[in-house]
């Protein structure tokens, strides 16, 4: 498979996943509004890193998903920014009911215990850096 084919299936499967999940759709965090250029090369889904995304990525989307829509917020949800801080996922958001919030807490707990690399469980990786 080539550049130009291994693209074109990433965004196919980027537009699937902004389908099922909106809230992967990356926006502008002052306006809200998507990129007039936004090409589906990316989604918030890349913010979390591969370890963790490869250990619970999708449990974590599919509980997010069920707590939105039984909450009437699918859509209106949007994450401000996804990233690790102090060997923690971080899930800042702008809101949502409880419920959203006790899932986002649960796997940013959760990451703590899981490689952010390889997503084995309670691998410790210390280097000359930090963890």
């Amino acid at each position: 498979m080539n550049l130009k084919q291994k693209k074109k299936q990433l965004k196919l499967r980027n537009k699937k996943l902004v389908k099922e999940y909106p809230f992967l759709l990356p926006r502008n965090v002052w306006t809200d509004k998507v990129s007039d250029d936004y090409n589906y090369e990316y989604t918030r889904y890349e913010e979390i890193p591969e370890g963790w995304r490869k250990a619970f990525g999708k449990e974590l989307l599919k509980e997010l998903k069920e707590s939105l829509i039984k909450h009437n917020y699918l859509n209106e949800f949007r994450f401000s920014q996804i990233k690790e801080k102090y060997g923690q996922l971080c899930l800042y958001n702008f809101g949502a009911h409880d419920e959203t919030w006790d899932i986002i807490h649960k796997y940013e707990f959760i990451s703590q215990y899981i490689c952010i690399r390889c997503g084995r469980p309670d691998v410790c990786i210390i280097d000359n850096y930090g963890w």
